[in-house]
């Protein structure tokens, strides 16, 4: 019997997967400066907070981009007087622009080098501008965090004036206009970017895998009981943190296809945790991946009841996103990876109604949407993200993405 042409389409039809690597700049081992001619001498300076993102073609990588956020109050020249100075009108003006923004446009190689072209925008100024950079080495996966870290290094030359960026002394009567015709209109800009990438396999480190060959040889009990023998008398919240070991082991058991193993050991979590939603929501996303959707639904409503929003505390000056979203987050994401689309759909749209004001929720939900074919719903989730905060440049670069992924 002949299979009907469009059942052929279905059969041959390959999981959409993510073809691009998204990166991540860290900003603590990234450094933009900046050297500009004063007088006899050159003034230097960077902006320690820089964030960006880097959406990297392994295969073709002419078909990177990249979208950086630089603060402009961070600005930092050595000498507090100096750095207050030049956040005023007289020169950057942060108060009405607090940012820099570059977006490439294109990549291309000349030679041993590359140069990315796109718009930077600072002081209210928008200009095409060309960075020549090299990249240190093929991207690679560290040993110490097993996430794969990428670096490059630029340098551009800019001018001042054309930005605006004229300088007076209205704000300090020492900068007299003397003073100001000593300083050099052009910029010489330097970068050191280093951006990470916490892909699936950099939560696969061997003791996990271990741990997943003991629950698919021998089963979830002993596992179960090992995590049950650490409760004692500590609090839910004390006992909390021992459920995110467990939940990498039954990642590392769907990627390996051991999917009953997995819905097994993440059954059995419920019990352990009952109180947490995070094990509701591991549950409903392994029985996703089996195809069983009706299950997978009723444990995220289970979540949606048990779920408590995380108490922020006012008094903390570093503020780091909830481990509780950003392990199911990675969930996600792997499953994105692994070809699960629609696991993946599923819980990233539970992620951002359960932490609706976090954007990078919304960032990951419109991945999945577009993934599906939904570019409409994936413009929106973008659109969402940077509503929420506008420097956003994770959906600022997959929105510039959309159709071709």
């Amino acid at each position: 019997m002949l299979m009907p042409l469009a059942l052929v389409a279905i059969v041959v039809q390959p999981t959409p997967k993510l073809n691009l690597q998204e990166y991540a700049v860290d900003a603590g081992e990234s450094i933009v400066e900046f050297s500009v001619g004063f007088a006899l001498s050159r003034v230097k300076g960077r902006f320690p907070d820089t964030h960006g993102a880097i959406l990297y073609d392994a295969e073709h990588p002419e078909r990177s981009s990249v979208s950086v956020v630089i603060e402009t109050k961070t600005i930092d020249t050595g000498w507090p007087h100096r750095d207050e100075h030049l956040r005023t009108d007289d020169f950057f003006d942060v108060d009405k622009y607090p940012t820099i923004t570059f977006q490439s446009r294109k990549v291309e190689r000349r030679g041993d080098t590359w140069i990315m072209t796109g718009p930077l925008t600072m002081h209210g100024v928008t200009k095409e501008v060309s960075i020549p950079f090299h990249l240190v080495a093929p991207p690679s996966r560290n040993a110490e965090s097993r996430w794969m870290i990428l670096n490059a290094v630029g340098a551009a030359r800019l001018s001042r004036k054309q930005f605006g960026i004229l300088g007076s002394g209205t704000h300090n009567s020492w900068f007299t206009a003397a003073r100001n015709a000593t300083v050099a209109d052009s910029v010489d800009v330097s970068l050191e970017i280093e951006g990470y990438l916490a892909d699936a396999e950099s939560q696969r480190p061997a003791r996990v895998l271990e741990a997943a060959a003991r629950v698919h040889n021998e089963g979830a009990d002993a596992l179960l009981k090992r995590v049950a023998d650490q409760r004692g008398s500590k609090s839910d919240a004390e006992f909390a943190p021992y459920f995110t070991g467990a939940d990498l082991v039954a990642r590392a058991l769907i990627a390996d296809g051991y999917t009953a193993d997995a819905a097994a050991l993440a059954r059995g979590l419920t019990g352990l945790f009952p109180q947490l939603a995070s094990s509701y929501l591991l549950y409903g996303f392994v029985l996703a991946t089996s195809g069983d959707t009706i299950g997978a639904a009723r444990q995220y409503a289970r979540a949606r009841d048990v779920f408590r929003p995380p108490v922020v505390d006012p008094n903390v000056k570093f503020k780091q996103v909830d481990d509780s979203w950003y392990y199911a987050d990675q969930r996600v994401r792997s499953a994105l990876e692994w070809g699960q689309v629609r696991a993946a759909f599923g819980l990233a749209k539970v992620l951002t109604e359960l932490y609706p004001n976090t954007a990078r929720a919304h960032v990951t939900y419109g991945l999945a949407r577009a993934l599906t074919g939904d570019t409409t719903g994936a413009r929106a989730s973008y659109a969402r993200a940077l509503e929420i905060d506008p420097t956003e440049t994770r959906a600022m670069e997959w929105m510039r993405r959309l159709g071709r992924m």
